[in-house]
């Protein structure tokens, strides 16, 4: 009975295999040099959503939406000594579904890198990154990971690193194509450096150089410069323009036991992605005070420049654009603003104010009333619109199950005017807009090894 001799001896299989990457790992962690390190981790987060006017007012025609979505993440990092670090974080985002239930060998559904990059450490100071990457800048109001996205957000560079004891510097270079739309994905194509945004990275071209000096343990400045390339040709023979949109910006933080507080404030200048000359420019001022160990409150308030709208323009473009910030984390929780569906470039002003409550070290709640405001002048074509676009109300939690499992959720409600429908072209549309959300993020560390 040789298959009832295999199935009789597979669990000895399985034990003496077991026990050997035990003590493999064991004996690996007693190593006195240790040059490697590996580490394996993983999350799967789970969203369900009710969607009644999430992006824009949900037309009173149109009923809501209801979905489950899915992030699948794992994470290898390789470290030698303390001269090369490696990365890979394949993933997968899915609606729950939206896939049959018996997979192809070639699906929709495939996997993607999230990250992939190389580090070389240059001396024990400075490091060069090359390969897909997150690039996050002080509070991602400009570059950010946009990890409430499924797919959050990296970028194909190389990054330059450079950390003092009270300096940090980190620069990033890109370039980038689009085969696949061009050129047939064929890699081997012999000619032709076109590119097109579709279905790509928003940029051609990125240069970045971003810098921050602490003064001491509560106060630091960060200074940033930016210079983007936009390209969009139609095919392989466009004689497709390039325009360069230039962002300076400053930042303060105070940071201490009682208050946290920030200033901001950036300046667009160039030609935007559309080639019209632009001077924009964002300003931001928020301060949050400590109540006691379990409660703080906050406020603050965001300027962001503007085109009219409704009246005939210039060639010059003073809409200020936060092309790969982290809004969702500024400008309400209904994603309204500066996140997929547009609002005709008429700029914005936000006054907010916040609350958290964390009565234990398991349960946080946190609440947000923002008072959204045009400070541009919108013409319908009939008459000009007042400048009052909504409140939003934003209420969310989190509770950690465990050390590798949250549940966190929310609800938002938006009480919208007609000059919001006006903006998002959407009329007519209900006066109260509702959003209600709960999620499951899973994240083990799955493997660590030392040798």
């Amino acid at each position: 009975m040789p298959i009832m001799k295999i199935f009789l001896n597979a669990p000895k299989k399985i034990f003496f295999g077991i026990s050997f990457l035990i003590t493999l790992n064991l004996s690996a962690q007693k190593s006195s040099e240790e040059e490697n390190k590996i580490s394996v981790s993983a999350q799967m987060r789970m969203r369900a959503e009710f969607r009644d006017g999430t992006f824009q007012p949900l037309p009173a025609n149109e009923n809501a939406a209801a979905l489950v979505s899915q992030r699948t993440r794992f994470s290898l990092n390789y470290q030698y000594k303390k001269l090369l670090s490696l990365q890979v974080s394949p993933q997968s985002i899915t609606v729950w579904g939206q896939d049959a239930l018996t997979q192809a060998a070639t699906t929709k559904n495939s996997m993607a890198f999230f990250e992939a990059w190389v580090k070389l450490n240059l001396s024990a100071s400075s490091d060069l990154q090359i390969g897909r990457q997150v690039i996050s800048l002080d509070d991602e109001r400009f570059f950010g990971e946009l990890d409430w996205v499924q797919g959050a957000r990296a970028h194909d560079a190389i990054a330059f690193h450079l950390q003092k004891e009270k300096f940090i510097l980190k620069s990033y270079i890109a370039y980038n194509q689009n085969y696949r739309e061009l050129y047939s994905n064929n890699l081997n194509n012999v000619s032709g450096t076109l590119f097109t945004s579709k279905d790509a990275a928003q940029y051609k071209w990125m240069q970045t150089v971003w810098g921050k000096y602490n003064f001491n343990k509560k106060n630091s400045v960060s200074i940033l410069v930016s210079n983007i390339g936009f390209q969009n040709a139609l095919n392989a023979l466009d004689s497709a323009k390039n325009y360069f949109t230039q962002t300076l910006a400053v930042n303060f933080f105070h940071v201490s036991e009682q208050w946290k507080y920030n200033f901001s404030a950036y300046y667009q200048l160039g030609k935007n992605a559309q080639g019209k000359q632009t001077n924009a420019y964002l300003v931001a001022f928020a301060a949050d005070k400590k109540i006691n160990t379990n409660w703080n409150i906050g406020l603050g308030t965001d300027i962001v420049s503007g085109n009219d709208v409704g009246v005939t323009l210039s060639n010059n473009n003073k809409a200020f654009i936060p092309y790969f910030g982290t809004n969702h984390k500024f400008y309400g929780s209904m994603d309204y603003f500066y996140v997929g569906n547009g609002q005709k470039s008429s700029g914005l002003v936000d006054i907010y104010f916040k609350s958290g409550y964390k009565p234990n070290n398991k349960l946080a709640l946190n609440f947000a009333a923002h008072q959204f405001i045009s400070p541009n002048t919108m013409f319908d074509g009939t008459k000009n619109l007042s400048s009052n676009l909504g409140e939003e109300l934003d209420v969310d939690f989190s509770y950690s199950i465990h050390k590798y499992a949250k549940l966190v959720g929310g609800y938002s409600i938006y009480s919208t005017t007609s000059a919001l429908n006006f903006l998002k072209s959407v009329n007519p549309a209900h006066s109260i807009q509702n959003w209600l959300w709960l999620s499951i993020n899973i994240t083990p560390n799955i493997f660590n090894l030392k040798y």
